[in-house]
């Protein structure tokens, strides 16, 4: 199974070398996640309700992630990377880590339907790309207290992960989206899809996990 290249994961990077990789395939990658303290470029800010009046992910945003991913594994991934202790998902029977105040971070339960794929696989490996303002999400330095998965897992226990995190669409007290009208549009040199919709986009509990 091949490695992640964090380089990939920021705004506008080419994704070549991530589709070769998980293509040819290579040995996966053991060691534990880096902290998320330094990001290699400006990271961009936004409170989860400009996030859903954009569609989910910031305009210009561009991230492509290859087809596919087991959910079933990558719930056995979230539990193994101890992604539990930080979030909760409502209707799992994951270890109680309730009233420790060192894993804080916002629910997950139910936001499978709020942002694509892409959004989460980011999130993943490169948490400070966008950064959600406001309480669970930020340190004291103002940057995102989750740490990178980057050198964690391979491009195939991505997609898994991924996967299970998408498939977490019910269960949550958060407003749902009301699809409207779409159209593309572009944004700086890149083509985005606009999805408009109405109701409200307030979701307290979610974030870039």
């Amino acid at each position: 199974m091949p490695f992640i290249v964090l380089a990939l994961i920021i705004v506008g990077a080419s994704t070549s070398t991530l589709y070769a990789q998980h293509q040819h395939g290579e040995a996966p990658t053991t060691s534990a996640p880096k902290s998320a303290a330094t990001t290699p470029t400006e990271p961009r800010r936004a409170t989860m309700q400009e996030l859903h009046e954009m569609g989910g992910v910031p305009r210009g945003w561009k991230f492509t992630l290859p087809p596919g991913g087991d959910a079933a594994h990558g719930r056995e991934l979230f539990v193994n990377l101890e992604c539990y202790k930080c979030h909760n998902v409502r209707g799992e029977s994951f270890p109680d880590v309730t009233g420790d105040e060192k894993y804080v971070g916002p629910e997950l339960s139910g936001m499978g339907g709020h942002h694509p794929a892409e959004y989460f696989a980011e999130s993943v490996l490169s948490p400070n790309a966008v950064i959600v303002t406001g309480k669970g999400y930020t340190g004291p330095d103002g940057l995102s207290i989750m740490p990178s998965f980057a050198d964690s897992v391979s491009v195939t226990e991505l997609l898994d992960l991924v996967a299970y995190m998408k498939s977490l669409t019910s269960g949550g007290d958060h407003d749902h989206h009301h699809a409207g009208s779409t159209r593309e549009a572009l944004a700086g040199p890149y083509r985005v899809r606009l999805v408009y919709a109405t109701g409200s986009h307030q979701h307290p509990h979610d974030h870039h996990p």
